[in-house]
């Protein structure tokens, strides 16, 4: 696995991802974030993962549209119910879904929970396909 495409509907969950596998690879593989939809990381995400030493304030939504797949051997959806990507995404050469809560309203816990959760199947993920 050297290149990997997180995927969310608004390039939130996914921009956690990626922050996370930068963190814990130190850029030693390529990896990128897109969403199908433009949309901000809540104050609460961004709030949660300064806890942990990862700014997320900076970041800027990336639409799946503008990248290619031919470019990923590794492809991960993120969401909170099933979301189909479109099939030339589907068939890289490694591609898994990872069902995630939707944040409970403002609860900051809520907010930690997928942040962790998120953290764990990154680590899962890498130490299932080491770099």
């Amino acid at each position: 696995m050297k290149n990997i495409m997180f995927v969310c509907k608004d390039n939130t969950y996914s921009q956690i991802a990626e922050a996370w596998m930068r963190d814990f690879t130190q850029d030693t593989i390529s990896v990128a974030s897109s969403g199908l939809s433009i949309g901000e990381p809540s104050p609460n995400f961004i709030r949660v993962m300064n806890e942990v030493g990862i700014d997320l304030s900076d970041h800027k939504t990336k639409l799946l549209s503008d990248s290619h797949p031919e470019h990923f051997d590794a492809v991960i959806s993120l969401c909170n119910f099933s979301m189909r990507l479109p099939d030339k995404w589907m068939l890289r050469r490694f591609f898994d879904e990872w069902i995630l809560p939707q944040p409970e309203g403002d609860l900051v816990e809520s907010f930690r929970y997928i942040r962790d959760e998120i953290r764990d199947k990154v680590d899962v993920l890498l130490m299932r396909y080491p770099t």
